[in-house]
């Protein structure tokens, strides 16, 4: 029974000092992350986005979203970079149409940076949006090879957009996706 109970306590001790020492490394990454060098990163990036964001969101709506961060505290005690948008969208439609910039914003930036990643958005809700706004979406995806995915309503397709070549797949309740 002795060396049983030896045995545990030395296997919580080596777990206590694998703890200890995984808490130390965390507090370096921690203290790296928001040194004043890796803000100065952090804002760096984050103006570069802002810029296309702006861009896109000045050429859909004539205002230029952007985004803010700021280092918070959560109730674990940690610190965490929180990014807001600060934009004043508050019907639905515009929210909608901001989300969509944000994504193409992001692509157009990861193109920027050599960073990889998929030109396709996957997207719901966009019925909200105004007609003209999802025209200029869809002429400006098109003029940038990204692909975007939207479920609509047949009825809420503007007609500009309601071509075959910008549809891929028609449902109804005769012809469901999952049969």
């Amino acid at each position: 029974k002795k060396g049983e109970y030896e045995g545990i306590i030395e296997q919580l001790k080596d777990v206590e000092s694998n703890i200890n020492e995984y808490n130390r490394l965390l507090r370096e990454i921690d203290d790296e992350l928001f040194s004043d060098s890796f803000e100065q990163v952090v804002k760096t990036q984050l103006n570069k986005f802002n810029k296309f964001f702006a861009s896109i969101s000045e050429g859909l709506y004539g205002e230029q979203y952007a985004v803010k961060y700021d280092i918070i505290t959560n109730n674990r005690g940690q610190r965490l970079y929180k990014f807001n948008s600060f934009n004043t969208n508050l019907s639905s439609g515009k929210k909608q149409g901001e989300i969509s910039c944000f994504d193409i914003a992001y692509c157009l930036f990861a193109d920027s940076e050599h960073i990889p990643c998929l030109h396709f958005l996957l997207n719901d809700k966009k019925e909200l949006m105004d007609d003209k706004q999802l025209v200029k979406i869809a002429n400006f995806v098109n003029r940038n090879n990204i692909q975007f995915v939207a479920s609509i309503l047949k009825d809420k397709l503007p007609d500009e957009i309601n071509k075959d070549e910008y549809i891929v797949v028609k449902l109804s309740q005769n012809d469901k996706l999952f049969k």
